[in-house]
């Protein structure tokens, strides 16, 4: 066969794959300047007959959600066409494989990174359930790794949409990761059976192994349905009690006695990782999902979407400071500024006290604003144990225009009320 040199517009680096339906290339895409996955279909594949009928429908599935699912979290789909001689959807193209590496017991991941990435996969799956989506194929294998404990959910190709009652197909999932209460035809897809889904890649990924022994996918559903098991520290040290309570929760036969949903599990999992604190002045990066879970309890970023929380976290350093120390100081040249996350801070200028901030507030950000490093006008000091976002100007001048817009609705109210605050001080004095 003939190597393929272009897709539509796609310029074809090198082939990822191929399966009984079609193949999967590494692309360049000359109008965008990124490199981009291209999945074609066989046209055979998507003819007549029941498999065709399962593949197109999935096939299409996936390619309706073109530019839909736009989260940090979720594989991108940037493109899709549909034709019959010729029919291939493009996307966001992940380096790092996928999950399935990391539940080989000679690879597996500390516990708490294991808590992150599950983590990352809950917010994700809570904004495609948030758009009506339910996954229906949530595995190790259809989750990509994208550098440390970053991760990029794939293959919505099997989702129904509850909010349009489309049921796109019922022969998909994998055995070991169904909800009994799917394989016995009890209910149909939904967000306690992902929820069920992801609990048993979670096991998988601390134990090194599944909870199951069955070696055929007969033997399988019915050990899921009928066997109970062991949580994942019998299988391996150091996984701990608390990780057991959270995935046990998860893969609850009942589902009544799972999570009720996404919501409860990530603060579920959160809250195991606000356990680690960082040490005061530490510089080390805090776990994503503490970040997260405190960036939504700030006033500065109340109606910030999720999705661009995350990039706030992407361009943030974040440090935990006693008492007593500068975070800038009057004259100092400096193009970054400051949130504070926690604590409280005393600005002055020549000695003099001009204002007390606390939680929630931002200093510095004339910086930004200004659009220039320039001499600092006053000095901020701590006056308590604080945790403190410092953001640079540059950082946030190539972030997304929906970020840079949110923070400069935000700048712009700050600034209209230490102005009507500084007025009503001038109305007293007078």
């Amino acid at each position: 066969m003939r190597r393929m040199e272009s897709i539509g517009k796609y310029r074809v680096v090198k082939e990822l794959g191929r399966g009984a339906a079609g193949r999967v290339y590494l692309a360049d895409d000359p109008f965008a300047n990124r490199r981009v996955a291209v999945k074609v279909a066989f046209p055979e594949a998507l003819k007549s007959s029941d498999e065709a009928e399962l593949y197109r429908k999935m096939f299409l599935n996936e390619a309706s959600l073109a530019g839909k699912l736009v989260h940090p979290h979720i594989v991108q789909i940037h493109d899709a066409v549909v034709e019959a001689k010729l029919s291939y959807i493009v996307m966001e193209y992940v380096e790092g494989g996928t999950l399935e590496k990391f539940c080989l017991t000679e690879n597996l991941l500390d516990p708490a990174e294991v808590t992150e990435i599950i983590f990352k996969c809950v917010r994700a799956l809570a904004f495609a359930s948030a758009q009506g989506l339910t996954h229906r194929d949530i595995k190790p294998g259809n989750i990509l790794t994208a550098g440390g404990t970053d991760i990029k959910i794939a293959d919505f190709g099997a989702s129904i949409n509850k909010v349009s009652d489309r049921t796109i197909v019922s022969q998909v999932g994998s055995p070991a990761y169904m909800a009994p209460e799917l394989i016995t035809g009890a209910t149909q897809a939904n967000e306690k059976t992902d929820i069920y889904a992801l609990g048993m890649t979670m096991y998988y990924m601390l134990a090194g192994r599944l909870p199951f022994t069955a070696t055929n996918a007969m033997s399988m559903a019915y050990e899921v349905v009928n066997m109970e098991f062991d949580p994942p520290s019998k299988h391996r040290g150091g996984a701990g009690q608390d990780l057991d309570a959270i995935v046990m929760k998860a893969v609850a036969k009942d589902a009544r006695e799972r999570y009720a949903n996404w919501d409860e599990f990530g603060i579920a999992l959160a809250q195991k990782a606000i356990a680690g604190e960082p040490k005061l002045g530490e510089e080390r990066e805090r776990a994503d999902s503490e970040r997260l879970t405190v960036l939504k309890t700030l006033p500065f970023f109340k109606g910030f979407p999720e999705n661009e929380m995350w990039e706030v976290l992407r361009i943030s350093k974040w440090r935990k400071l006693p008492p007593g120390t500068a975070l800038i100081a009057e004259g100092d040249i400096g193009d970054s500024f400051f949130i504070l996350a926690g604590g409280m801070v005393k600005v002055t200028r020549g000695g003099t006290t001009l204002n007390a901030l606390t939680s929630g507030d931002c200093l510095g950000e004339m910086s930004y604003l200004v659009q220039k490093s320039g001499p600092r006008s006053a000095t901020v000091t701590t006056t308590s144990d604080c945790l403190v976002m410092k953001i640079r100007a540059q950082d946030l001048r190539q972030a997304s225009h929906s970020c840079r817009q949110l923070f400069d609705q935000q700048f712009l109210r700050v600034l209209v009320e230490r102005l009507e605050k500084a007025n009503q001080q001038l109305s007293v004095a007078s």
